[in-house]
């Protein structure tokens, strides 16, 4: 991406990596906990915290590089209307992550709880999905920009 430091898209990567692998760890033991169901596998308490610490930690510099790609890369995207529906599902699936997230700690009705950890867990599923169609989508639009014998008409 064009417009950021060269260690940038590395700590993105890293960043949604801890996340993702993190939220794969703790589901079992959120669905344990919150939906009472038999898991095979989950953290025990001391690990789940630390697993939890993780995953939080990791969403704080989300935020932070979400606000990052927002500065550039969303504005110059939406200026060019370049991937403006596969970006626009990232950034809400972004903000319905980080709404469930805080629900999960701060709402005191069971039935929220529980709808706000299957909110949090099938779009956190689905967010590497949405990333690689955004990539995609990316890659080809680079590449019709590329095509030989495209013809550039003056504004």
């Amino acid at each position: 991406m064009k417009g950021y430091p060269a260690g940038f898209i590395l700590i993105l990567r890293a960043t949604l990596t801890a996340l993702f692998i993190s939220g794969l760890i703790l589901a079992p033991g959120a669905l344990e906990m919150r939906l009472e169901w038999a898991v095979p596998w989950s953290l025990e308490g001391g690990t789940r915290v630390w697993g939890a610490a993780l995953h939080a930690a990791s969403y704080f510099i989300m935020l932070f590089l979400l606000g990052a790609l927002w500065t550039v890369h969303l504005r110059a995207g939406w200026v060019r209307q370049e991937n403006v529906l596969s970006g626009g599902l990232l950034l809400g699936a972004f903000g319905l992550l980080a709404l469930s997230g805080l629900g999960l700690y701060y709402l005191g009705d069971v039935s929220l709880g529980n709808l706000a950890l299957a909110a949090h867990l099938l779009v956190g599923l689905s967010l590497p999905g949405l990333l690689v169609a955004h990539i995609l989508g990316a890659k080809r639009a680079q590449a019709h920009l590329n095509r030989p014998g495209r013809r550039i008409e003056a504004e």
